[in-house]
């Protein structure tokens, strides 16, 4: 630890010991969001059941889904330019931030639309319960809060303005679901209010955040192409929505080709694994823009220096995680009941997974913001093929644990890939 910190030079070193103190802030937030969930999670069980927490579920993933989506890349596209001082210095340089509004808006409408006339074919034909048309109809209505909390969440992101960013992604919708939730409930117990909170919590964050938003200056004279926008937010988007099905591919197909116990069983063993996640996010939230800033003024020194200490750091605090929970894999399994415990070798392969990401860093993010979101997007093209063939042929001889060892190779290729790429551009590697 003495080698690490004099490593780190915390007291000589600006941009790391910012990194640290943010990267501190934003992991006490992710643990407070955490607890939230899982009080929101036994509020839901408890008073609805088990169902209806997965109607909420599917709900809420297919939400991320439509964000990610209909947001077009714009939200990763802002962290990188308000970063930027070239497009950002106090006040926006340039008009990208109100063309983003504008785009978010248009594009809101449009989904609007489609989903509140699509409601009644997803519940029906895609997800055969017919309960589900109300939560869909409910999702249709909160589809512009829900795609300007993201972007504008990232604009404080891309300001290093930390402090709201994690209030308003970590905490307030949260803290906002349980006041709506208890107020409905005094007068309405349809199972429909638990989406119908989450979706007013999104709403009045998405409010709060577009007062401070407005407060800002946006006359900017300079004009940002439209078209150069999308052209940097676009291959963003499309790097994305690979990333998040290449999380999910395994558990659609386990879905596919195995019983519902088994995708229970590898579900479990994901979401335990994935606490070892929990620094990488982290550090994530805080290295992205400052690797921007760095980038766009050409100090490549600091930046390297900057990647390299941030990345042993993640090294350093997800390596005491990974092991407790391969330590204490049996007993974390044996929580959810004895036949979780099938889950134990599926476990220990995604931990590995998990620690190979920490090894290699923030390697997305790196290429993202410094100008190779395209490499990046044909990075996670091939290794989304990859991961479906790799699952298509081991699911059905190893079942779960074939899944598991799927990912692992999917994630050892994805980063060695952006690792070459990050060597072959910017001189060096993260950990090195």
């Amino acid at each position: 630890m003495k080698k690490l910190l004099s490593f780190l030079k915390l007291k000589e070193n600006s941009n790391i010991r910012e990194i640290l103190v943010n990267g501190v802030s934003t992991f006490s937030f992710k643990i407070i969001s955490l607890v939230l969930a899982y009080a929101l999670l036994l509020l839901i069980t408890n008073k609805f059941g088990a169902s209806v927490f997965g109607r909420y579920s599917i709900t809420i993933t297919l939400a991320q889904l439509v964000v990610m989506l209909f947001t077009l890349g714009l939200p990763s596209a802002i962290v990188k330019l308000t970063s930027d001082t070239i497009n950002f210095n106090s006040i926006p340089q340039n008009n990208y931030l109100t063309k983003s509004v504008l785009l978010t808006l248009l594009s809101g409408v449009i989904t609007t639309i489609i989903l509140y006339l699509s409601s009644e074919f997803l519940a029906v034909t895609v997800f055969k319960d017919v309960q589900l048309i109300y939560y869909f109809k409910l999702l249709s209505l909160f589809i512009i809060p829900l795609l300007f909390h993201e972007l504008l969440s990232n604009f404080f992101r891309g300001k290093k303005d930390f402090k709201k960013y994690n209030l308003f992604t970590f905490i307030v919708p949260y803290i906002l679901f349980f006041i709506a939730f208890f107020i409905i409930m005094k007068y309405v117990s349809r199972e429909e209010i638990t989406f119908l909170s989450y979706g007013i919590g999104i709403t009045i964050t998405f409010i709060i955040e577009f007062f401070l938003y407005s407060k800002i200056n946006t006359h900017a004279k300079t004009n940002f192409p439209t078209q150069k926008l999308l052209k940097l937010s676009l291959p963003m988007l499309f790097s994305t929505a690979l990333l998040f099905l290449l999380n999910w591919t395994d558990v659609f197909m386990l879905g596919s080709m195995k019983s519902s116990t088994e995708v229970g069983i590898y579900n479990a063993a994901f979401k335990i694994a994935s606490l070892g996640f929990i620094i990488i996010i982290a550090i994530n939230v805080v290295i992205t823009p400052k690797i921007s800033e760095l980038y766009s003024q050409h100090k490549m020194e600091d930046l390297k220096k900057v990647i390299r200490q941030s990345t042993w750091l993640i090294i350093v605090l997800t390596i005491p995680i990974v092991f407790i929970i391969i330590l204490f894999r049996k007993q974390i399994l044996g929580l959810f009941g004895n036949e979780f415990l099938s889950g134990e070798m599926s476990l220990i392969i995604i931990s590995l997974g998990i620690l190979i990401s920490a090894i290699s860093g923030n390697v997305d993010q790196i290429l993202n913001m410094t100008n190779s979101h395209k490499i990046l997007r044909n990075i996670t093209l091939f290794c989304f093929i990859i991961n479906v063939i790799l699952n298509y042929v081991l699911i059905p001889i190893y079942g779960i644990n074939g899944a598991a060892v799927a990912s692992l190779i999917t994630t050892i290729l994805l980063n060695v890939s952006c690792l070459y790429y990050i060597k072959k551009k910017l001189g060096f590697l993260t950990f090195i």
